[in-house]
């Protein structure tokens, strides 16, 4: 199996090898929608990287490690330093700089690493604290080092028990590495194509805020939030919430926390008719996947880009 596998080529028969959120996005690339080129590591990728440290970890994690809560606790330390010291094998680092070369040199400029899970069982209550996102990174070193930890956060102590509970063997399981060329965004946020407080089928709600989005989904930042009725487009409601500060790219590549100007800070981080767009594009996604979708996007001037879109696990109505 490949380390390597191209973010246009992923479907959603491939989750096992590129994971959830990177087919979901292959999907919407092939179709037409507005996703930023990449690659993901595979879970081949971590198969080859974590193959060193295998017997240890599987002696390390005896029944009685398991079910002491300080023991698990330390050999969930001991493990993730382990793999974040763990330098790629040369045939893992050599396809990790050869995907690179195949970015633009604008694109090559600044990056950003996810986890892709393979299952959404590593996203239960029971198997949390494993998705990661590292923004800013420069060059394959970095990359690396991102990528190890994305692998890493495979191996949090309640991560650990509940695949102790479900009997999953603890050395299986894997997860893949989405990279793309970080958009440079004006705004970014969240469209929610049904509403999540409700639950109507009637309106979408966009959570917004100026620069990029990771301050609003690692719900650091209020966002400004606006709500639509998915059939006229009309906006039923507006929440603008003062904002003060954004996180840009630096012109070195790597993220910047920057005042936002005065004039900005109580403007809404979108214009009416941006509303209106991503109201469309949500829409467009929904009917796509046939189900409500959470779709993150970032806009540059009038351009939208979609950046993850994942089911939405609520009621219906």
């Amino acid at each position: 199996m490949s380390f390597i596998h191209s973010l246009e080529s992923a479907t959603t028969q491939q989750t096992n090898i590129v994971g959830t959120k990177a087919a979901a996005l292959g999907e919407l690339k092939r179709a037409g929608f507005n996703v930023p080129n990449g690659f993901v590591l595979t879970t081949a990728a971590y198969t080859e990287f974590i193959a060193p440290l295998r017997e240890k970890i599987r002696a390390r994690l005896t029944d009685d490690v398991i079910m002491d809560p300080a023991e698990i606790e330390s050999a969930a330390t001991e493990i993730r330093a382990a793999l974040q010291a763990q330098p790629f094998p040369p045939p893992l680092r050599a396809a990790l700089e050869n995907a690179l070369e195949n970015f633009s040199a604008p694109e090559r400029a600044s990056l950003i690493a996810r986890t892709s899970t393979p299952s959404d069982d590593l996203a239960t209550a029971f198997g949390s604290g494993v998705a990661r996102a590292y923004l800013g990174l420069v060059g394959a070193a970095e990359i690396e080092r991102a990528a190890a930890k994305c692998w890493a956060a495979l191996w949090n102590s309640r991560s650990m028990y509940y695949r102790h509970r479900k009997k999953i063997v603890q050395t299986d399981v894997a997860l893949a590495v989405l990279v793309q060329p970080i958009i440079h965004a004006e705004s970014a946020g969240v469209l929610f194509t049904q509403n999540p407080m409700s639950g109507s089928r009637d309106e979408m709600q966009t959570n917004s805020i100026w620069g990029l989005g990771a301050p609003l989904t690692n719900a650091r930042f209020r966002p400004d939030q606006f709500l639509v009725d998915k059939q006229s487009g009309e906006i039923r409601e507006r929440t603008i919430e003062e904002q003060v500060v954004k996180l840009v790219v630096g012109e070195e590549g790597h993220i910047e926390e920057h005042a936002i100007a005065e004039a900005q800070i109580n403007m809404p981080s979108l214009s009416d008719a941006h509303i209106r767009n991503l109201a469309a594009l949500g829409k467009r996604i929904e009917e796509f996947f046939g189900a409500p979708q959470d779709v993150e996007w970032a806009i540059v001037g009038d351009e939208i880009f979609v950046l993850q879109a994942r089911a939405m696990g609520i009621r219906t109505s």
